[in-house]
């Protein structure tokens, strides 16, 4: 039986009647009860769920593989979806996979994920680590019909990966497809706290169950699951299994796919009402490109940004913003205009206040759009148009040195080494001890005040530039990055 596709029409449909029957309630002519108003509600969440779940699919993955020798140090509060939750299918932690032990054998059931199908040719969206390592993949739907890799060419295919935001699309049928049900995106910007949330999967094996939630909040990032996190969180019940399922709107519109949950540590393997999806409109981008061209080009302005503290903010002279502290010698933003030091207001038509607002303001173009970035530089405004470019899969060039900070009469000792000048000691009670990032013995002093030193007498020179009080500090860390520190005077 085919399904229509359905989107904002039916959820407002619904909810239009709701409305209907409370306006004609508060008028007298009907009285509406607490059991009508729950049906109307009812009916909404279970036509939402009986849409989706013909264009849900559950994903098996099989392998040639018996264990493991060492499991990814990975938090133990985060357990993913995959059916060996005591061990995570891909990278996110700080450690790296044992060596796999194969059997020989024919490929076994390694892990269970679910998927939603985005056209009605047979491409469906899932998690990355749902499918990672597959040897073979069988993919269910909920009207019986069964693909296999194994049983032939274009079965089951991957059309594309992208593990900088776990997301993989397949396509199912060879071509042969037409007229599969499918799920519309929604728009995951305009989601607000408190709205149902909708999920439907696979979890522990289960096909098809489906869980009602709220959205707990949106935005969230600094999770250390993937590079590009702008994540909803919601207390609709996900659990292994539900990995690469929808996450969806009353509308019954696609606002996310579920990717993690958070437990409470230990043998902990059910949810505990924090879990994790990735919004709906970064994920209809990246499908959209690995439709189209296999592989995902995001752009790229080739500059280092950092957060603006309070202390850089009276430095600067703004009331927010974010900080560039280095361009890349020849990138795109530099041959615009900007400079190390401008502090970024908006992008395009959107305000920035945090280095993860100016992420996903950028992502919103393609490379070779041309992106407006306003600034403030010496307390003016100015707007820079930059032709984005490219993304490599390091993420970025080496930078050029940036605006800087501290020196010396400030508890400071610099030290003259082959690698430049060093904090050789921090004198307790002193102004460096309130600088804003930490200071720390060992790093290398780059620039101070905007001029690039190597000697004390650099640093004496570079202090006369000193503006509002704050003096500041560009230094190298190696890996651990580059910083401008700021360091209060009064």
């Amino acid at each position: 039986m085919h399904v229509r596709p359905f989107g904002p029409a039916f959820g407002k449909a619904i909810i239009l009647g709701v409305f209907l029957v409370l306006g004609t309630a508060a008028r007298g002519e009907v009285a509406l009860t607490g059991l009508d108003l729950a049906l109307k509600i009812e009916e909404a969440l279970t036509g939402v769920a009986e849409r989706a779940s013909n264009a849900v699919v559950v994903i098996t993955n099989k392998q040639r593989v018996q264990a493991r020798r060492q499991q990814q140090d990975i938090p133990p509060e985060f357990r993913w979806f995959f059916g060996l939750p005591e061990q995570p299918p891909f990278g996110g932690g700080e450690g790296r996979p044992g060596p796999q032990v194969p059997d020989g054998g024919r490929p076994r059931e390694a892990g269970m994920g679910s998927g939603v199908i985005v056209q009605a040719d047979g491409y469906l969206v899932t998690n990355y680590h749902v499918i990672q390592g597959h040897d073979e993949l069988v993919v269910k739907l909920l009207d019986g019909r069964v693909f296999d890799s194994a049983r032939g060419e274009g079965q089951v295919e991957v059309v594309g990966i992208d593990q900088d935001t776990d997301l993989a699309v397949l396509r199912i049928g060879g071509g042969t497809l037409a007229d599969l049900p499918t799920v519309a995106f929604g728009d995951s910007d305009r989601i607000r706290v408190g709205q149902y949330a909708i999920a439907v999967g696979a979890p522990f094996s289960l096909d098809y169950s489906v869980t009602i939630g709220h959205i707990s909040q949106k935005g969230r990032h600094g999770m250390r699951m993937t590079n590009f996190e702008n994540y909803i969180q919601t207390d609709a019940s996900i659990n292994p299994g539900n990995s690469g399922g929808p996450l969806l709107n009353i509308h019954g519109e696609m606002i996310g796919i579920n990717q993690f949950i958070m437990t409470g540590g230990g043998a902990s393997r059910g949810n505990i009402g924090l879990g994790f999806a990735i919004p709906s409109n970064l994920v209809k981008r990246v499908v959209s490109d690995l439709i189209e061209n296999g592989a995902v080009a995001r752009p790229f302005l080739g500059i280092g940004m950092q957060e603006l503290t309070d202390l850089l903010k009276r430095r600067y002279g703004v009331q927010g913003g974010v900080l560039i502290e280095s361009v890349v010698e020849g990138g795109a933003a530099e041959q615009a205009g900007i400079k190390a030091g401008d502090v970024v207001t908006r992008v395009g038509e959107k305000a920035v206040d945090s280095p993860h607002d100016l992420l996903f303001a950028v992502l919103a173009y393609k490379p070779g759009d041309l992106v407006k970035v306003t600034v403030s530089r010496d307390g003016e405004v100015k707007t820079f148009e930059v032709v984005a470019r490219v993304r490599d899969s390091a993420g970025a060039a080496r930078p050029r040195n940036g605006d800087s900070g501290p020196a010396e009469n400030m508890g400071l000792r610099l030290q003259v080494t082959e690698q430049g000048l060093v904090v050789a000691a921090i004198q307790p009670d002193s102004p460096a001890t309130r600088a804003e990032p930490e200071i720390r013995v060992g790093d290398l002093v780059v620039m101070v005040n905007g001029e690039k030193v190597e000697n004390l007498r650099d640093v004496a020179e570079a202090l006369k530039k000193t503006k509002n009080q704050v003096v500041l500090l560009y230094v190298d860390r190696g890996r651990r990055g580059k910083y401008l520190i700021g360091v209060p005077l009064n």
